[in-house]
């Protein structure tokens, strides 16, 4: 996963991302295939050709919500990435921080009016959060696995480079869970090949 995002002043953050078992698998140096790709890729190598970079990169892995953890104890609640609620497919987790920390204010609240805060009255929080989140994440984490089969990965890609209501609609996807279950159908994938 390769990143662009602007940030004020002309200046931009740029990145690169990987899940670490593919990355101990392949024995990849982010750093190093970054770098080599804004300095070769022709896309990239024209977009910042006149670019300085003003900070060296730097690693930090994200803990993706591939998988529901527990997420509270006795006396306290994770939230956000803390949580490992990161979306293993679009690499986003503000969204779901946002929603994890009005879980927690709500169970807090809960807690603060009883003077319960035990793990039993804390795991409140837990239920709460993967009953509005894991639905998203559990379809997210399969789409992640989707990009393990590179042919038909590449086959879904170039049919929305020459399609612009392919191109919207998996835009959308990113957004729109309903439309997002469309691609766990391999109905949607033969209606691709033969169309």
């Amino acid at each position: 996963y390769l990143w662009i995002f602007p940030l004020p002043g002309g200046r931009a953050n740029v990145g690169i991302g990987m899940r670490s078992d593919k990355l101990a698998q392949r024995k990849t140096d982010l750093k190093a295939a970054l770098l080599e790709l804004v300095a070769t890729h022709p896309a990239l190598k024209e977009r910042f050709a006149t670019a300085t970079m003003t900070d060296g990169p730097r690693g930090f892995g994200l803990p993706l919500g591939s998988k529901q953890r527990p997420i509270s104890g006795e006396g306290y609640m994770l939230l956000g990435d803390a949580a490992s609620l990161i979306d293993p497919f679009t690499g986003e987790g503000i969204g779901n921080a946002v929603i994890s920390g009005k879980v927690a204010a709500e169970t807090a609240i809960a807690c603060l009016q009883s003077g319960d805060f035990s793990r039993e009255a804390i795991l409140a929080y837990d239920r709460e959060v993967y009953r509005r989140l894991w639905p998203e994440l559990r379809l997210s984490h399969r789409l992640q696995q989707l990009v393990a089969y590179p042919w038909l990965f590449n086959l879904v890609v170039n049919k929305a480079q020459r399609n612009a209501t392919l191109r919207e609609t998996i835009s959308c996807m990113f957004e729109d869970l309903d439309l997002r279950q469309r691609l766990k159908r391999p109905g949607f994938y033969w209606k691709l090949m033969v169309g």
